[in-house]
């Protein structure tokens, strides 16, 4: 989970920006981050978010506070990072969590590096400081006093550390490049004495002495009429030295920072001529002794890859003793090898002072064959001012030479491309002081190495990375369309820097103009080339290497990378490929693992594998060229089939469900038991969900999968709190069973929509959703339909506290179903149990539930009978059946852990409790309280936090703690005030009596 701050407020989950929601929230959630780890009072945010907070203004906090906590559980949190206190609020954030902290931190290692006079590598952190911003902090909130003065100290931060990377790039002679954003920075900021300075500065080093004068003129007039007041003594100093041209003015030549290491003895000292020039030979091959710099042109446009270029300079300087220093920079094609390695020797040139070579090895190049090592040893060794008729023609003669060659001698050596560590190896140099930079599509893993695999862009980096090649104005103009493309080029550096290259050449196109370009599937690779870039080439290949390889297992991994991108799948288990390509587990992973190998596909878990966007698409090219339909057809009705099978299969484990929806038919796994089926939803989930998509649309048999779905795995996550999941699902669901016209599926689906509305308070479209379905049940003549129908109606009237007419509904409803579905009248005896319960008939509700509690075991219905057995416990409860109550309380809690039914659960933890407090256990019900409280907020109930809160008021009171009690009882009042409509009123009639009167007493 990361939080920004630095341009507009976003909460990002991995790679997926989170919607914060309305303005109140945003405000509070950035001032907390702003005030990260400090505890803010009430007081201060009200006075924050309100220009005169309204009497409710504490009330309103504390609600938006649970809703923060609620969003920050659906991004992962723990629930321990927005800490609740009586007074105030803290949010605990971690620096790598928070924009603002790398900013600081990276600033700082830069200011560091300036003082050291290491100007380089100050630029790069420099910089990287800056790429984090993404316009003014916090643009999208409206700022109150205390916002505002910590966004103005920020851009104050801002400001100071672009005048410090503009001392760097003075310092690296680059005063022509940064005149133009000098004068920007000048017209925004007039007054600025250090950036006027600095302009008049990098003016007079380019040769416009004119023209820094002007400037400065041009300073001294302003601040006259506008401040009365004459410029400070460091511009005046620098006026006058302008004036006489001083010498001093003039960059200097800059000793290397990091290359004070004095030589190895008996290192030679290089020749130079009397005018102090290098020698070189006739043939204009340089001397022995005379440095060569070979590496080609710093990137012009380079962003982020912080982490991989300090890595790099860390294993440069630590070499392994007598040994040199070799990193391998390993990934796909087109993902930026070349790119850091060339970036990082031009850092680190300076530390090499007898010079830097650059061999490209053409290894990864398609239809070129790799350079034969005794080629690239002939050019290194000339390179080195060996004569060419004293290169050896035999490698290991070549390499003994070029061993002794560089001997002695600090180098750095940038092999690019390479095929191999066979290739690699009669390359590398003898001399300690050496390092070796070496790119290269797999890892060289027998090569004694640091390796470091490069990986697609963040959507950060990326951002900046077409900032740096179409303009920062333009994706400042357009944040969300730069997004846009970052996602849709997969954050792969090749593709943004067409996309980047295509916007600099159309300077008429608006980002979202691409971006509509490249949102089209159909034409998306095609849109990603530009003059000598195309990104098929770099998936080319990869892929020829298989295709066209001897080896049959090669190709047939060719054949199952085509088949992945047929289906729309987040992971690929092993399983399902095995499925999609009908071989056995064993070999899939072999036939992955070698995709993996040549980049294309990449590996979560030794297991399980994804499949990129753009390589998707290139697969589903070659699958259109290659591949019959039917072929096609096939393999995704036969993956998805098991898939859908597996999870109908962990359906049945976790409800019970009619005897004749067992579809048969091959699965993904053996499910045995209930904990089977837990474990391989949690992990599958995500998966299930999108095959159902896709299956969804296809031929009957397929998606006709789809509704044996509902109502078990969505029900069960609706139990586990998993309501995004439980509506995607019956998305997928709703539109399979329009697909094969499924009637009886369309009612079922239109319950758990009701459901979904009923959570999210719309309770109207819910009762819609119910009526349409017992319409829908009646059409079709179906008693045990239309029987659940009617108690479904119920259990709504009774959430919204209709009990009257719950009771009438389900009771009708259980008559109906009275001699049929035993399933549905399970539940319907459990639903009526629980009106009962709250119109005070205990006696009845036990028999309902004990009935119900026999139909559900029978069955094997472990998420019924954990249900059923909470409920019975309370009923027990409150017949004074205390011992029973809490032996089926037991029972059915650990039923709810084993399933992941959190939402009962937490309800199991409180009855627990009270029913302890009843026999005087005030620890155990301490441990139970406590325990919920922490759950429901993980959980993000709101009334679960207010229900949980106003028990352990009671507890807390009971164990003589009358001033925490009083605190809790208050909160929990505060809490429960705008909570009248979503109470549970089963739960209120068990805890609410004892609770009611204390509160009463303890919140006045």
């Amino acid at each position: 989970m990361r939080f920004q701050v630095l341009g507009p407020l976003r909460l990002c989950a991995g790679s997926r920006s989170v919607p914060v929601g309305p303005q109140k929230p945003r405000a509070m959630l950035a001032h907390l981050l702003l005030c990260r780890n400090e505890r803010v009072s009430l007081e201060r945010l009200a006075a924050e978010l309100w220009d005169r907070p309204p009497r409710s203004a504490v009330a309103n906090l504390r609600t938006y506070a649970s809703g923060l906590r609620q969003l920050l559980a659906e991004c992962g949190d723990s629930g321990d990072r927005l800490v609740a206190h009586a007074s105030g609020y803290l949010l605990r954030v971690d620096p790598p969590d928070l924009d603002v902290c790398a900013f600081e931190s990276a600033a700082e290692a830069g200011r560091a590096l300036l003082g050291r006079d290491d100007v380089g590598a100050a630029s790069e952190r420099l910089h990287s400081a800056l790429a984090l911003w993404h316009g003014r902090p916090i643009e999208d909130v409206r700022p109150g006093p205390d916002l505002t003065a910590r966004v103005a100290q920020l851009d104050e931060q801002r400001l100071t550390v672009t005048e410090d990377l503009v001392a760097a790039r003075l310092a690296l002679a680059e005063h022509v490049a940064v005149t133009a954003d000098l004068r920007l920075l000048v017209a925004a900021h007039p007054f600025r004495e250090r950036l006027r300075h600095q302009l008049m500065l990098a003016l007079y080093r380019s040769g416009d002495a004119p023209g820094a004068l002007a400037a400065y003129t041009e300073m001294r007039a302003a601040l006259a009429e506008h401040l009365g007041i004459e410029p400070g003594a460091e511009l005046a100093r620098l006026h006058q030295a302008i004036l006489r041209r001083a010498p001093e003015l003039s960059l200097p030549d800059r000793p290397a920072p990091d290359a004070t290491v004095d030589p190895p003895a008996g290192a030679p000292s290089p020749p130079s001529t009397s005018d102090g020039r290098a020698p070189s030979t006739s043939d204009g091959l340089p001397e022995r002794g005379t440095p060569p710099r070979q590496l080609p042109p710093a990137p012009v446009a380079f962003v982020g890859r912080v982490e991989e270029l300090c890595a790099i300079t860390a294993a440069c300087a630590a070499a392994p003793p007598g040994g040199s220093a070799v990193v391998v920079l390993h990934g796909p094609g087109g993902i930026g090898k070349t790119t850091l390695a060339v970036r990082a020797a031009h850092r680190l040139a300076d530390r090499y002072p007898d010079g830097q070579l650059h061999v490209d090895l053409h290894g990864g190049a398609a239809g070129l064959p790799g350079l034969d090592p005794a080629h690239a040893l002939g050019r290194l060794l000339r390179a080195l001012g060996v004569d060419a008729g004293d290169v050896p023609v035999e490698v290991d003669e070549a390499a003994a030479r070029f061993r002794s060659e560089t001997a002695g001698r600090r180098l750095l050596i940038v092999l690019d491309g390479a095929a191999g560590a066979q290739q690699v190896r009669p390359l590398l140099p003898g001399g300690a002081g050496c390092a070796v930079i070496v790119t290269c599509r797999r890892p060289m893993s027998t090569l004694d190495a640091v390796r470091l695999r490069l990986d697609r862009l963040p959507d950060t980096d990326g951002i900046a990375l077409i900032a740096a090649l179409a303009g920062a104005q333009r994706t400042a103009a357009d944040p969300a369309a730069a997004g846009r493309l970052v996602a849709l080029c997969d954050g792969h550096p090749l593709a943004l820097r067409i996309a980047g290259a295509r916007l600099a050449e159309r300077t008429d196109w608006p980002l979202a103009a691409l971006a509509d370009r490249l949102g089209d599937e159909r034409d998306r690779l095609d849109e990603l080339a530009a003059d000598d870039l195309a990104i098929r080439s770099s998936f080319r290949d990869g892929y020829n290497e298989l295709a066209d390889s001897a080896s049959r297992s090669d190709r047939e991994a060719a054949a199952l990378f085509r088949a992945l991108a047929l289906l729309r799948l987040p992971q690929v288990p092993a399983a399902v490929a095995a499925t999609l390509v009908d071989v056995p587990e064993r070999r899939a992973v072999t036939l992955l693992d070698r995709l993996r190998d040549c980049h294309l596909v990449e590996a979560v878990t030794p297991t399980r594998f994804r499949l990129h966007d753009l390589l998707r698409l290139y697969a589903t090219e070659l699958a259109d060229r290659f591949d019959p339909a039917p072929a096609r057809e096939l393999a995704v009705a036969r993956a998805l089939t098991a898939y859908l099978n597996t999870a109908v299969a962990a359906g049945r484990l976790l409800r019970a469900g009619q005897p004749d929806t067992d579809p048969g038919g091959p699965v993904l796994a053996a499910l045995d038991t209930l904990d089977d089926a837990v474990r391989w939803l949690e992990v599958e989930l995500p998966g299930v969900i999108a095959a159902a998509g896709q299956a969804a649309g296809l031929s009957a048999p397929v998606s006709r999968l789809c509704t044996l779905l509902v109502p078990r795995v969505t029900g069960w996550l609706q139990k586990c709190g998993r309501w995004a999941e439980a509506e995607a699902l019956a998305a997928a669901v709703e539109q399979a069973a329009g697909n094969v016209g499924d009637r009886a599926a369309e009612a079922r689906v239109l319950a758990v929509r009701a459901t979904l509305d009923w959570h999210t308070g719309r309770t109207d479209a819910a009762q819609a959703r119910l009526e349409g379905a017992l319409a829908i049940w009646r059409q079709l003549g179906d008693r045990d339909g239309e029987g659940l129908a009617m108690q479904n109606l119920g259990w709504l009237y009774h959430r919204v506290g209709r009990v009257p007419a719950a009771a009438d509904a389900i009771r009708a409803g259980v008559r109906l179903l009275d001699g049929g579905d035993p399933v549905r009248l399970g539940v319907a005896l459990h639903n009526l149990a629980e009106v009962e319960f709250e119109l005070g008939e205990y006696a009845a509700a036990c028999g309902h539930l004990e009935r119900s509690l026999a139909i559900r075991r029978e069955l094997v219905d472990p998420v019924g009978e954990g249900i059923t057995l909470v409920a019975l416990g309370r009923a027990y409860s409150q017949l004074g059946r205390h011992d029973a109550g809490l032996a089926a309380l037991d029972a059915g809690l650990g039923l709810c852990r084993r399933t992941g039914n959190r939402e009962d659960e937490w309800e199991a933890l409180l009855s627990r409790s009270e029913v302890h407090l009843r026999v005087g256990a005030v620890a155990a019900a301490r441990r139970d309280v406590d325990e919920a409280l922490d759950l429901v907020r993980r959980a993000g109930s709101r009334y679960g936090e207010a229900a949980a809160t106003r028990q352990r008021a009671l507890v807390l009171r009971r164990d003589g703690q009358d001033g925490p009690a009083r605190d809790d009882a208050r909160r929990a009042d505060r809490l429960l005030a705008g909570l009248t409509d979503r109470r549970d009123g089963v739960l209120e009639a068990f805890l609410g009596a004892t609770q009611v009167a204390l509160l009463d007493k303890l919140a006045r």
